[in-house]
């Protein structure tokens, strides 16, 4: 002990520590599960790379790719907002009240998706969802809400009996629930990562080859797909 100098111990509560130490542990979940969500994890893999041209993709190349999403065959029809789309991407939740707190439980996750063609400049490529390794994150802008005084549509109570739900509950009382849809419309500006395939085609995109560029994922370098407007600053 230096002369002059005393060392002041602060008691704790044990109390305080635990209370402390609970919430060091939430902030950490926060943290760990804003730096892992789908969104993050695209954005980060998406700034490694610059985006390239469709004809400067070499064969097995992970590359990035900027465009609009355009339909091959066929197309979906979202069933919330009833869009075209080739993508889409709907959770449905119920609020859940357990004493004097409340919470939201996930009672529907859906996603649904075709192969669609990408259109970059006047160049275009498949992208090959089926059967590929993928990350998706789709804005959800479509926002619904059903519950009190609020009476689900007759569009959304079909869709939650398409899948054995209700937006009603014991005596006719309206559940709260909220619906929330993304989607990849057609035309969409998106944002897309694969490996690159040239293969032969019943797509005549170019007239001067038979082969086109398929855009898939593996385990090891998925498939990414987002149509967030910041992934298509990360040129």
């Amino acid at each position: 002990m230096v002369e002059g100098f005393s060392l002041v111990t602060i008691p704790m509560d044990d109390n305080l520590f635990f209370i402390l130490i609970f919430i060091l542990i939430v902030l950490a979940i926060i943290v760990i599960s804003y730096y892992f969500n789908d969104r993050n994890k695209i954005l980060r893999n998406l700034k490694k790379v610059p985006v390239k041209r469709i004809a400067s993709i070499k064969e097995n190349e992970y590359a990035k790719l900027f465009g609009k999403a355009i339909a091959l065959d066929t197309t979906l029809v979202s069933p919330i907002s009833k869009r075209s789309c080739v993508y889409y991407q709907i959770k449905v939740e119920k609020k859940v009240n357990t004493g004097k707190s409340s919470s939201w439980k996930t009672i529907i996750k859906e996603e649904k998706y075709i192969d669609f063609a990408l259109q970059s400049l006047q160049e275009k490529a498949i992208i090959h969802t089926n059967g590929s390794h993928k990350l998706t994150y789709l804005v959800k802008d479509v926002k619904k809400r059903s519950g009190f005084l609020n009476d689900a549509s007759q569009n959304l109570e079909h869709y939650l009996n398409q899948h054995q739900e209700s937006s009603e509950g014991f005596f006719g009382l309206n559940k709260t629930l909220r619906y929330n849809e993304g989607v990849i419309e057609i035309d969409e500006e998106i944002a897309v990562m694969g490996t690159g395939n040239w293969k032969e085609s019943d797509h005549n995109f170019d007239r001067y080859s038979s082969k086109t560029l398929y855009l898939s994922g593996d385990k090891t370098n998925k498939l990414l797909i987002t149509d967030d407007p910041k992934a298509l600053t990360t040129g």
